[in-house]
């Protein structure tokens, strides 16, 4: 009797199946930034192009890619202003591993990152800047990286062959208080320079505003057109930067609902 009571006992329901962790948007960025020949070339397309600008740059003392300054400016010493990150530093190691890991950006494994010093040189970054400083050619490292990383950062730069880099007199680094737009920073660069290039990642690198949308953004890009491939240089970075900051309209939503709004921005031409 005991045993068929047994038999007849209902099952308890099984448990329900584990909710899918949310998609990795970052991976396919990530493969074709630290993969890809095609990333290689683009970088190389990058730095060669500046590099057959440079001449002419040079030559002209009303030549500014800085929109700090105009008039002639002959009487100051040339200068080429770069971003660090993804533009003359190739951080997707840290990116690798956050995916690995299961995380995303924070403050203490990136700082760890840095202090490792081992980001690897964008492909035709340290041979341009060089020829550049063989030229007479000041290079500043305008970066958004915290004035306390100033150090490791030039150690890493200095390793892979970086011009400027013996101190940190040409680094100008995210203050902690006060302005801290790198419009600022050029502001202090051009009182003794004349800046001929800019280089970065970010649309933010070279002109700035609060928050613009989408379609700000495109008619900043826009408003200059003929400065891009002359005076002002931009090494694709699909693995994060301000353009996806816009289209998560400045918010930090969670990962499933940050990968929701990057798919509903998307454009099907249907």
């Amino acid at each position: 009797m005991v045993v068929l009571a047994l038999l007849g006992c209902p099952k308890p329901p099984p448990p329900p199946p584990a909710a899918a962790p949310p998609p990795r948007d970052d991976v396919l960025a990530t493969v074709w930034s630290q993969t890809s020949a095609e990333a290689h070339a683009a970088a190389l397309t990058v730095y060669q192009a500046a590099g057959a600008q440079l001449d002419r740059a040079l030559e002209d003392p009303t030549w500014t890619a800085s929109l700090e300054q105009s008039g002639d400016l002959g009487a100051l010493t040339p200068a080429i202003v770069v971003d660090v990150d993804e533009t003359v530093l190739d951080n997707s190691p840290y990116q690798v591993r956050n995916i690995r890991d299961g995380a995303g950006y924070d403050k203490a494994t990136w700082a760890a990152w840095v202090d490792e010093a081992k980001a690897r040189a964008i492909p035709g970054a340290a041979e341009f800047l060089t020829e550049a400083a063989a030229k007479g050619v000041d290079v500043f490292y305008v970066s958004n990286r915290s004035v306390g990383q100033e150090e490791a950062t030039r150690k890493n730069l200095a390793a892979v062959g970086f011009p400027d880099t013996a101190d940190t007199t040409a680094f100008l680094f995210r203050p902690t208080e006060g302005d801290k737009s790198k419009t600022a920073r050029r502001t202090k660069i051009v009182e003794t320079h004349r800046i001929v290039m800019l280089f970065g990642d970010n649309l933010f690198d070279f002109v700035e505003a609060e928050k613009p949308d989408r379609a700000a953004r495109t008619a900043l890009v826009e408003d200059h057109a003929g400065w891009w491939g002359e005076r002002w240089f931009l090494v694709p970075n699909p693995m994060y930067g301000s353009w996806d900051d816009a289209v998560l309209q400045y918010a930090h939503p969670d990962p499933a609902k940050a990968h929701q709004e990057r798919v509903h921005a998307l454009d099907d031409a249907r």
